[in-house]
Parts: structure tokens; sequence; C-alpha cells
């Protein structure tokens, strides 16, 4: 150890001590708080807020050392054994205690008990942990997952058989060519049972907490919800717009899509003789940061999932923290951990998430694209959160967006060859008189999709099924082939 590196100062996983403390408690607390999370190391013989060193003589140095390892050793349940070592820094010797993530958590002080005398670390302070965060530090500690766990409690096999065919119909929408749709397989009653989703006992099927959220999750989990609100400004002071999406998790990732396109800029660009629209943040982006959210929260830890949309960012927070052996980097490259495996497989079926660890990659991959500036990752210990950033957002007289404004210059590059490089701001001549956005977004949506469901359609619109579903009576170029489960869509020349 350098004095460099300890003129870094404390951080999560360093803390100093002068000296041995006459209340040993003090650094029991956190050698039970680093066993807790990631490890770390606790350092004597460093003035705080200094760094000084202040050291030990060799007389002292091999007692002191011997006095703190026995201290841990005999203090913490289960045993916490710390890796002791002697470092000479200007001459001066400094005793570090590394203690090791520990693999049976929770840790904690004996003298207390479990509920009393576990710690834990959070943004470089050790604190005491809520008994929410005790449960979910014996669910590392056993290696379960909370959504695998059974509760009280039978399922029918009519409540079976519609959780199935509403996943199928999920992914089936999902489904980006008619070859994927041909090749989606329906979910069965032993599939779910293979997920965890249910367990299967003496000849009845029984739910476990996977399968409240993907039903019913309103009476076990009250805080299993997404709270959407718009704000003036760059702060929560004012409120402009609010809501919250309840029931089945899935369906309330699309209700938030659907508030999220209410409440951002909308341009669109010339593609033959229709107009496409064109938002002004990478809408799957947004769409992977919350469903990432609703995948990856702890659903032991209080509040709720958040969508906060300012003048110049949206962000999605999601309570729980992270895991403490992640670091922001390896979240950038794509490491991660599943914290819900069971919720994990049903999204992975719907298409609603792809290969675990591949969407923050993704997310900052499409924001450099769009000409934004990359995504900000932030760990607050008890939550996690994304913000995605807004810039200015140009549009001629008639929505259309202006590729020659300077401010969306990054944005030109996504949109393909179709842009017109030259949209005078005024000149009405090159943009058709009449444009019904709605029935534009609809055959869009059919062309890129013959099987696309009103839902679907209702979703990329940015509008209600009545909305579509009213539309589609007024648009004698549109008709339907078939049934409403395999049939398709058709566009008829007028």
């Amino acid at each position: 150890m350098t004095l460099e590196e300890l003129k870094k100062g404390e951080h999560e996983t360093v803390e100093y001590k002068q000296d041995i403390p006459t209340e040993k408690e003090k650094y029991l607390k956190t050698a039970v708080a680093f066993a807790n999370a990631a490890g770390g190391q606790i350092i004597f013989g460093i003035q705080n807020q200094t760094w000084d060193v202040t050291g030990f003589s060799d007389d002292e140095v091999f007692q002191k050392m011997d006095a703190i390892t026995n201290s841990i050793f005999d203090a913490c349940e289960p045993a916490v054994v710390p890796l002791m070592s002697i470092e000479e820094i200007d001459g001066r010797k400094i005793i570090v205690a590394s203690i090791r993530p520990g693999m049976a958590k929770p840790y904690y002080l004996r003298k207390y008990g479990i509920m009393d005398g576990t710690w834990i670390r959070i943004a470089g302070v050790t604190r005491k942990a809520e008994p929410y965060m005790i449960k979910e530090l014996q669910l590392e500690g056993t290696g379960a997952n909370f959504d695998t766990l059974q509760v009280m409690g039978e399922v029918s096999q009519e409540d079976i058989d519609a959780l199935c065919d509403r996943m199928y119909q999920h992914a089936l929408a999902r489904c980006l060519t008619d070859e994927q749709r041909a090749a989606q397989k329906k979910v069965t009653a032993s599939q779910l049972v293979s997920w965890k989703i249910l367990s299967f006992f003496n000849g009845k099927y029984l739910p476990t907490n996977a399968w409240r959220l993907l039903t019913d999750p309103e009476e076990l989990f009250p805080d299993a919800i997404i709270q959407m609100a718009v704000f003036k400004g760059n702060t929560r002071a004012i409120f402009l717009d609010r809501k919250e999406a309840t029931g089945p998790i899935d369906e309330q990732i699309e209700e938030a899509m659907l508030f999220v396109k209410r409440n951002i800029r909308l341009g669109s660009r010339i593609a033959g003789v229709y107009r496409e629209d064109f938002y002004e943040l990478p809408i799957d982006s947004i769409r992977e940061m919350i469903s990432n959210a609703v995948c990856h929260r702890s659903y032991v830890s209080p509040g709720s999932i958040q969508v906060a949309i300012y003048d110049d960012r949206l962000e999605v927070t999601s309570p729980g923290r992270i895991s403490p052996d992640l670091t922001m980097e390896q979240l950038k490259a794509g490491n991660s951990r599943v914290r819900n495996v069971a919720i994990g497989a049903a999204f992975q079926y719907m298409h609603i998430i792809e290969k675990w660890g591949t969407g923050i990659p993704r997310i900052l991959k499409e924001a450099a694209e769009y000409g934004l500036r990359e995504p900000e990752l932030k760990d607050f210990g008890t939550s996690f959160r994304i913000n995605i950033f807004r810039k200015p957002f140009e549009t001629d007289l008639f929505g259309v967006v202006n590729p020659a404004a300077e401010k969306i210059e990054g944005q030109k590059e996504s949109l393909g060859d179709n842009v017109p490089q030259n949209v005078p701001q005024n000149d009405s001549q090159n943009v058709p008189q009449r444009i019904d956005r709605l029935a534009d977004a609809i055959i869009a949506a059919i062309n890129k999709n013959p099987h696309v469901t009103r839902a679907e359609m209702a979703s990329q619109a940015g509008v209600t099924i009545k909305t579509i579903s009213r539309k589609l009576k007024d648009m004698p170029n549109v008709r339907h082939i078939g049934s409403s489960k395999t049939g398709r869509w058709e566009i008829v020349s007028q």
C-alpha cells in the first residue's frame, strides 16, 4: 500500500482508525458490514480526514495486531477471520485487517443478536441493517431467490391456463418476424413449475411469489407498482402529471411505456408518402430500463419503481441494492447477477428481456447512436437508478424532424437513408397538407408486422386500444383477415 492510495480516503471498502478504539464495537461493526458486502480493509495507524500516518512502534505492533484479530473473531457470528498484515509507510508501521466477503450471510455481532447486531456498508458508511435488509442477506446467504419461494394458497387449472395464454399472446406480440411467430411455443403448467413460478406437491399446484407478481400482486406486494411522474424543471418540486401502474408486473411495463410516450417529445420524418414518428429518446432503451427495473428489483425492499421525467432527463429508480461484488464498470460491460430467476425466465419467454446482462450495454449504445450524453448509473446502497439525458429536439412547422439542425446532428445518423436532407422549416410544399399521424402510425405498424395486435398499435402510437379501434373503423383501406388470434391486417389500395 502506498501513501497515494491512502490519500484517496475512506470509501466503500476502506476505513481508517488511528488506534484501536476504546470502544471496540466501532471497528467490529465495520468488520461485520464488510463481511455482509464485498469485503474491505480496516487500516489502523492512519488518522482520518488528514490521512496522516501515525503508525505503531515495533514494540506494540504485533500485540495490537493479535488483539484486533481476537476481537473480530470472538465478536462476530458466524465467525469472521480477518487476514492480518503489517505494512510500512514513511518508516511507520500500520496494521491492515482485510475482511473477505462472507458466504454465510448475515453476519452480526453475537452480543446483540441477528436483528440488532447486523450492520451493512452504504456509500462508505457503516449502518445498522433494517429488517428487510437482513432478509435480503439471509436470501444471499442461502443462495435462495425470493421470487421462487412458495406462498399460501392453491392454483386452479383455469388460472394456470389463463396465465399461460396471456404469456403466449404477449410473446407473440413481441415477435419481430413471421418466422419467430411460427416458432413460438405455448407455455405449459410443467414449464411454469420448471421455472419455479409454480410448485407441484401432492397433485396440487402451489403458488410462489413469482406467480403472485405475474397475476395479482396487490394483496401481498402493495409496493409492487410503478410510480410515474412528470416534473417541471429539473427537480421534484412541481408535478405536471403523475400516475401509478398496478396489476400484473408485465402489464405495468406496457402502461409505463404509454405514459413515457405521452410525455416526451415526438417528431417525425418523411418516408415515401408517409410520415413516421420519431421520439426524442430511444424508446427501446427506455423499455429496457423499465423492464430491467421490474425484473431485477428487490421485492423484499420497501418502495416502488419510479419513472420520473424532467426537462433534462428521464430516470428509472428501482428498490434494492445491486450485488455488492459488482462495480459500475462491470455493469456497463454487461456483467449482472439475477435476483429474480423465475420472473427472469418468464420475461425471457415473453421477449420482455433478452439475455441477462445485455440490457445496460445496449442502453449505452443506443444513447450514443442518438447523440445523447452517456446515461448515468447511480447506486444509492438501497436503490439503483439509471438516468438517460434529453437534449434539444427541433422540428419544422409540421412536426417533422429537421435533420439540418445542428442540435440533433447526432440523431441524424440513426434515422437511416430515407431522411430528407433539406427540409425548409417554412416551406409547406415539401410536406403533405393533411397529415393523419394516428393513421400513419397504424399503417406503419401493419407494414412492419401484418399480425400486429391492437394493443401493440396502441403501445407504439401512445394511445389507448379503444382509440385504435375507433380509428380502424374510419380507415376503409385497412381490413383484418382471419381470426383475432391468427389473422392478419391488409392494406387495400384505394
